[in-house]
């Protein structure tokens, strides 16, 4: 409606100034059209440069995510720098459970992302928006032409991570998938495995001798430590190639 506005003073400004003879009248409809002129185009700028008419309203989501590894082998945020000095970076993660996608987050000039480590079992993530909305009916009636209500102004994706989750970047999960799939480090972590569970065993049984014909509970055991020696090659693997 303001630019209505402007466009009918500035047509009230010629014709009053052009076409009224009388001195009085002519000088008050052209003062007064020039006036509603001048502030249609101060409104208009000021709407546009300062948001004036609107204020700023945030929403918050916050929801569960998951793995990036869609394998489910590792839980982990994978991010990738972006931009020239590699201060901001996208995020890369599961939105859902056993899905075999993934998704990321925007990629422009009013999202921040940021990770925060907790104490939890799961991984979440909290959107915080907040738009430019008019504070009232009359000031959208008069400014709402140019389509900013509900504008995006800045968008805080915050990430929860639980202790145990890996955070790393495309190029590191890249690095660590050639590492761990080399003969060499398979060799060396078949032997040093091995090693690792008879010791554990040995130990196990000796604190538990009922153990030694239970051969459920062996395997039971067994499978465990397995498990714990891969999580202790996973993380020395991840912390070498994040200190490089």
């Amino acid at each position: 409606m303001i630019i209505i506005l402007m466009i009918i003073s500035a047509v009230a400004f010629f014709i009053s100034f052009i076409y009224i003879n009388k001195v009085t009248p002519r000088i008050t409809f052209t003062l007064i059209s020039g006036i509603v002129f001048i502030f249609s185009i101060i409104g208009m700028v000021a709407n546009y440069h300062s948001h004036y008419g609107m204020q700023e309203v945030t929403t918050t989501i916050e929801k569960q995510i998951y793995s990036a590894d869609t394998t489910g082998a590792m839980q982990i945020i994978l991010y990738e720098p972006i931009g020239t000095n590699g201060d901001e970076n996208i995020f890369i993660y599961s939105p859902d459970n056993h899905s075999k996608k993934v998704t990321h987050t925007k990629v422009d000039e009013f999202t921040t992302n940021k990770t925060e480590i907790v104490n939890s079992d799961t991984a979440n993530l909290k959107i915080t928006e907040v738009h430019w909305k008019y504070k009232s009916a009359a000031y959208k009636f008069w400014f709402g032409i140019a389509d900013n209500d509900n504008k995006l102004s800045k968008q805080i994706n915050t990430f929860y991570l639980p202790k145990t989750w890996y955070l790393l970047s495309t190029s590191q999960v890249k690095e660590l998938t050639q590492k761990m799939s080399s003969p060499e480090f398979k060799k060396q972590s078949k032997s040093q495995a091995t090693l690792y569970i008879q010791n554990k065993m040995k130990n196990a049984i000796v604190k538990n001798p009922g153990w030694t014909t239970n051969k459920s509970k062996q395997l039971e055991i067994q499978k465990k430590f397995a498990n714990e020696f891969q999580d202790q090659m996973l993380k020395k693997a991840i912390q070498d190639i994040k200190n490089k």
